[in-house]
């Protein structure tokens, strides 16, 4: 596996927040992981036998005061799409007024397109993902200041 498309696949692990990536490739194995926020080091490449790890810090988050805003989490992994269809408008924008129980985004897990409600009512602040990428269990999709 050459190293242009090692950095590939740690680029792809960064840009969707991916904690772990493991590749087989005819007899090679590629393991990426992500080390934690805290750690600031550059990326490390460690050799076994057919098997190649890299290890690759993530930026810092940007620091926002948790007290202020509500974090709306996705109960599911999969793809999160924020418009109903492409080319539609977002289900919310930044700065949008919206009410407890309110559609904000879908995620398609498993090939099921599952509507995610918002659960409180207030202003999103920030839209902590993309449209079209790979969400994990848990993580943050909206930041929101509650009413």
């Amino acid at each position: 596996m050459d190293t242009n498309r090692i950095a590939e696949l740690a680029n792809i692990l960064k840009e969707y927040h991916l904690t772990k990536l493991d590749l087989t490739e005819g007899d090679s194995r590629l393991v990426l992981e992500a080390a934690p926020a805290s750690v600031q080091q550059a990326a490390t490449v460690v050799t076994a036998e057919p098997v190649e790890q890299i290890q690759e810090s993530h930026e810092a988050e940007k620091i926002v005061e948790k007290n202020d805003f509500y974090e709306q989490k996705t109960p599911l992994v999969g793809t999160v799409y924020l418009a109903p269809q492409s080319g539609a408008a977002p289900y919310v924008s930044v700065g949008d007024h919206i009410g407890a129980g309110e559609t904000i985004c879908i995620v398609e897990s498993m090939k099921m397109f599952n509507q995610i409600a918002s659960d409180c009512s207030g202003t999103v602040e920030e839209i902590c993902v993309s449209n079209g990428q790979i969400v994990e269990y848990g993580q943050t999709l909206f930041r929101i200041r509650e009413d």
